[in-house]
C-alpha cells in the first residue's frame, strides 16, 4: 500500500494547491471592466480594476442615466410653457364694403385673453411636482444602476473563484487518473479503481467547462448593465470574505424607506394630484377676453373704436365632471404611496430572509464546514496511506471537500447580492423599462 503514496498525496494536496493558486493571484478574485481613462479597445485579462471604477464606467455609459435626465429636462420644459401667458391676437377687419360706393369701415383689430384666478400659477406648480417626481426618478435610476453593478461584480468575483477551483480540481484529477494507471501497471489499484479516477475526472472538466461559461455569461451581463458590452474581461481587485455585511431588520428598515425614490416620486404624485384638484376648481373662473378695434368710416369721413369684453358665464359647464376625476386621481396617488411603502417593505423581507439564510451558511461553511471537509480529507489520507481507508472512500472525502467549497462560494455570492440590494433600497433591474 506504500506504493501508492503518489495518489494519497494528491488527495492530501488539494486544499494546498488551491490556496496557493489564490497566493499566486495576489488574492485578487474575479475580473470587470475598463477603467474609466482606458479604450476598451486596449484591454487585457491583466489589467485590474475595481469596483468603484465599474460604477464610474456606468455613470458615463448606461444610457438609461441619459435617458432620465431627458426625461427631467422636458418636465423642465412643460414648465416654461406652463408660465407663458395667451398670445394677443392681431388682424385686420372691414364692414360695409361697397355701401354708397365706398370702401366701408377699413380697420384693425388686437384682442387678448387675461387669465384670472391664478391660473397659471397653479399650472406651473402642477408641472413643479412632475419636475420633482423625474428628480426622484432620476436619482432612483442611478442608485438601480449602482445595485445592477454592484450585483454582477460580485457575480464575477463568484465566477472567477469557481473557474479557479474547478480548474485545480480539473488538474489534480488528471494527475490522479495519471497515477492510477502506474499503480495498476504495479498491480496495487484495480481497473475500478481506474475507472473510478476517470470518471472523477470528467466530473471535473465539466464542472471546469460550466464554470467557464457562467464566467463568461457574467461578464457579458456586467458589461452590458455598465454600458459598454464589447469590453474585454480584465481582473478585478475585490474580496469576497472581507468585511462581510452585518444587518440588523431596523436599520435595514430604515434605509430602505428613508428617502427611498421610488416613495418620493410617489409623494410627488400625490402632491401633485392636490394641486390639479385646486386647479381644476378655478377653471370655472371666466378668463376675460377684451378685443379693441380702430376702423376708418368712409362713408362719414369719421375714425370709430370699438372695445368689446367677453366672459364666459358658467351655468352649464362648471368643470364639475374634471373635479370629480381629479379628486378620485386623489385617492388613487394617495393609496399608490400606501402601496410603495407596503411593497418594499414585503420586497425587504424577502431580500432579509436571502441575507439571514447566506450569513448564517457562510458563518457555517466558513467556520466549520470547509474546515472540517479539510480535516476529513486530511484523516482519510493518513488511513488510506495506512491501509485503513478504501480507495473510493478517499475520492469521496475529496468530493466532499470540494462540493463544500463550491457551497461556500454560493453563499457568498447570495450574502453579497443580498446585501447590495438591502443597501441600494431594493432597486434594481436598471436595464428595465421604468417609464
Amino acid at each position: 500500500m506504500g506504493c501508492r503514496f503518489p495518489v494519497i498525496l494528491l488527495l492530501f494536496l488539494l486544499p494546498a494547491l488551491a490556496s496557493a493558486q489564490d497566493r499566486s493571484s495576489g488574492g485578487q478574485q474575479g475580473w470587470v471592466a475598463t477603467p474609466a481613462a482606458s479604450t476598451v479597445g486596449e484591454l487585457g485579462s491583466e489589467q485590474v480594476v475595481t469596483l468603484g471604477d465599474l460604477e464610474q464606467i456606468a455613470f458615463q455609459n448606461n444610457p438609461t442615466l441619459a435617458r432620465a435626465s431627458a426625461r427631467m429636462q422636458a418636465a423642465q420644459g412643460r414648465q416654461v410653457q406652463a408660465s407663458l401667458y395667451p398670445n394677443p391676437v392681431v388682424g385686420y377687419h372691414a364692414t360695409e364694403i361697397g355701401n354708397l360706393g365706398t370702401a366701408g369701415q377699413q380697420g384693425a383689430f388686437v384682442s387678448q385673453r387675461f387669465i384670472t384666478a391664478g391660473k397659471l400659477g397653479l399650472d406651473q406648480a402642477i408641472v413643479g411636482k412632475e419636475i420633482d417626481e423625474a428628480h426622484f426618478r432620476f436619482h432612483g435610476q442611478e442608485q438601480r444602476v449602482l445595485s445592477d453593478v454592484r450585483v454582477r461584480f460580485y457575480d464575477a468575483l463568484v465566477a472567477q473563484k469557481r473557474v479557479e477551483l474547478t480548474k485545480t480540481l480539473t488538474r489534480i484529477g488528471d494527475e490522479l487518473v495519471q497515477s492510477t494507471e502506474k499503480l495498476l501497471e504495479g498491480r496495487l489499484a484495480t481497473d475500478n479503481d481506474l475507472l473510478q479516477a476517470e470518471i472523477r475526472a470528467d466530473e471535473s472538466r465539466i464542472l471546469f467547462d460550466n464554470a467557464r461559461n457562467q464566467q463568461i455569461e457574467a461578464w457579458r451581463r456586467l458589461a452590458a448593465v455598465v454600458g459598454m458590452p464589447q469590453m474585454q474581461m480584465a481582473t478585478a481587485s475585490g474580496e469576497l470574505t472581507g468585511e462581510l455585511p452585518q444587518l440588523e431588520w431596523d436599520s435595514c428598515c430604515a434605509t430602505v424607506l428613508a428617502g427611498n425614490p421610488e416613495l418620493n416620486a410617489a409623494q410627488a404624485r400625490l402632491d401633485r394630484a392636490e394641486i390639479v384638484i385646486r386647479r381644476a376648481k378655478k377653471e370655472p373662473i371666466p378668463n376675460v377676453d377684451l378685443f379693441v378695434s380702430v376702423r376708418k368710416n368712409n362713408i362719414s369721413g369719421s375714425d370709430n373704436a370699438n372695445v368689446q369684453l367677453g366672459i364666459p358665464i358658467p351655468i352649464f359647464d362648471r368643470n364639475q365632471g374634471n373635479v370629480a376625476a381629479a379628486e378620485a386621481d386623489w385617492v388613487a396617488a394617495s393609496k399608490e404611496v400606501q402601496r410603495i411603502e407596503l411593497d418594499l417593505q414585503d420586497r425587504l423581507a424577502v431580500a432579509f430572509r436571502r441575507y439571514s439564510n447566506a450569513r448564517q451558511q457562510v458563518d457555517r461553511y466558513g467556520r466549520r464546514m470547509v474546515p472540517r471537509a479539510k480535516k476529513s480529507l486530511d484523516l482519510v489520507t493518513q488511513g488510506y496511506q495506512k491501509g485503513q481507508v478504501k480507495y473510493l472512500t478517499a475520492l469521496t472525502a475529496q468530493q466532499t471537500y470540494v462540493q463544500v467549497s463550491l457551497s461556500y462560494l454560493d453563499s457568498l455570492q447570495e450574502l453579497r447580492v443580498s446585501s447590495s440590494v438591502i443597501d441600494g433600497q431594493l432597486l434594481t433591474g436598471s436595464l428595465a423599462s421604468q417609464w
